[in-house]
């Protein structure tokens, strides 16, 4: 390669050869070795936000609490033990929920899933299910999904499916009547 960089005759071959040498002149160092120039500048930016944080990797104390090691639990130990999944399936399960919205009626109700039911005021003491009212609710399905024809996905409604059993029966309210 030397020979033809040597011919003589254009300007590319010289450009390449003098971007050779100084590629050549650059001095290396080893990893995490630093250069005197390099020490006596001033870093800024992230260089200087890395050196600022790069002791907390080595420290495991969160102020003067050291950090154990055996109340971590894993995520799937955590899940495991979570409520969703104690429950079990959720079909046919009795649950008590919330009413946060009310148009015409219809009733929004949460009951602390992925998604709010939505389910029809009952002509019987209609005139009860109001705004911020307890329910119980028979759960039908968590998620009110469908795949339509052709499509390769699930498509979701953002609303699950329940079926109101009525008012929550309380100690308060039977005191009031």
């Amino acid at each position: 390669m030397a020979a033809v960089w040597r011919g003589g005759g254009g300007g590319a071959a010289t450009a390449a050869a003098t971007a050779l040498r100084r590629v050549v002149a650059v001095r290396l160092t080893p990893i995490g070795a630093r250069s005197r120039s390099s020490e006596s500048e001033k870093r800024s930016g992230f260089a200087a936000a890395y050196e600022q944080h790069s002791d907390l990797l080595e420290k495991p104390q969160l102020g003067d609490r050291t950090v154990s090691t055996q109340n971590v639990k894993s995520f799937s130990s955590l899940l495991r033990h979570s409520p969703l999944m104690q429950m079990g399936p959720a079909k046919d399960k009795v649950v008590i929920g919330n009413i946060f919205h009310v148009v015409g009626d219809d009733l929004y109700i949460d009951f602390g899933g992925k998604f709010h039911c939505v389910c029809r005021r009952p002509t019987v003491d209609g005139v009860k299910y109001q705004r911020g009212a307890r329910v119980r609710l028979k759960l039908v399905d968590l998620e009110l999904t469908s795949r339509f024809l052709g499509a390769k996905t699930d498509t979701t409604l953002l609303e699950a499916e329940a079926a109101l059993l009525g008012l929550l029966d309380t100690k308060d309210s039977k005191q009031r009547e």
